[in-house]
């Protein structure tokens, strides 16, 4: 038989296989979604029941194990974007899902955005303005939120809104999580919003706000974190036009919304000062863990 046949009649079986297993995974997915919606009925098709189905820690948890086992010449890149579709499809399938985003005209990024982490076959609502894709998870018409991430620059961030509750949504992933490939505007990043709970992953990164009736410094706010071992990312905020100082802190690790370190941070700072946890993401993929082996010429793609 000739070689080129035998090879092609191998991918075929090996096609078969992977059908299989897809087939079996999603028996596999039905049966959890069954079990979750035992835990926790899901009391109708609204897009908010969906947030009972999702575990953003989970999916990251995936998708680092897969890329740390992964070798040959599949690009890790194209094996995320496998998963993070085979993920969302399955997750559609537990239960109604809808993602929110912030899509102004002549600004695609953040649809782009959208779609590549959950999916081409997802409902996706578009507003132009962010406060509305927020209030689209507020009032359960979305299970997400795709935000534009937070700049200093800023006159009325969203995240303002995620304090003085705990019924509130909050942050539950930031994207992209893998590679943009050919998103536009690939420098853009978002942060996710919802109401599932947030789990620790063994990377990731908290949000917190700091509220206070008079005006703290950052590097008295810094001193503070650090002094209960909490390693600042960036602070941004301000005075509140509409009532106290608040700033918005990103730390490295997870921070629980009962986690005593807030407390005595709270304490150290005085001046009547407030912590609010307002979620925490899984760190994304790295370059370095997303970049392929080196395979010689065919490795830049000709």
């Amino acid at each position: 038989m000739d070689e080129l046949v035998q090879l092609r009649q191998k991918i075929d079986a090996i096609d078969d296989q992977l059908h299989d297993l897809l087939m079996q995974r999603t028996e596999l997915a039905v049966a959890v979604g069954a079990a979750k919606a035992a835990r926790q009925p899901v009391s109708g098709d609204s897009p908010a029941e969906g947030a009972k189905f999702m575990r953003p820690a989970r999916e990251a948890k995936i998708l680092r194990r897969l890329i740390a086992r992964h070798k040959g010449k599949l690009p890790k890149a194209v094996l995320v974007r496998m998963w993070r579709e085979m993920i969302s499809a399955l997750l559609q399938i537990e239960g109604p899902f809808a993602v929110a985003v912030y899509a102004p005209q002549g600004q695609p990024g953040y649809w782009d955005l959208a779609r590549d982490h959950y999916g081409s076959r997802v409902k996706l609502l578009t507003f132009s303005r962010v406060d509305r894709a927020l209030s689209a998870v507020m009032d359960g018409s979305a299970t997400v939120a795709v935000l534009p991430f937070p700049r200093e620059d800023e006159t009325d961030s969203w995240w303002r809104r995620l304090t003085g509750s705990s019924q509130l949504p909050h942050v539950i992933a930031r994207l992209p999580f893998g590679d943009p490939g050919n998103q536009r505007n690939t420098d853009l990043q978002a942060l996710v919003v919802g109401r599932t709970p947030t789990e620790p992953t063994d990377r990731d990164h908290s949000l917190l706000v700091m509220e206070a009736p008079e005006p703290v410094s950052r590097s008295a706010l810094r001193q503070a974190l650090a002094g209960v071992g909490l390693e600042t990312s960036f602070i941004h905020g301000g005075r509140d036009r509409r009532g106290p100082d608040l700033n918005l802190v990103e730390v490295a690790g997870f921070v629980a919304a009962a986690d005593p370190r807030l407390t005595l941070v709270t304490a150290a700072l005085g001046k009547e000062a407030r912590l609010h946890t307002i979620g925490a993401y899984a760190e994304p993929l790295s370059k370095a863990e997303l970049a392929d082996e080196s395979n010689g010429p065919e490795s830049n793609g000709h």
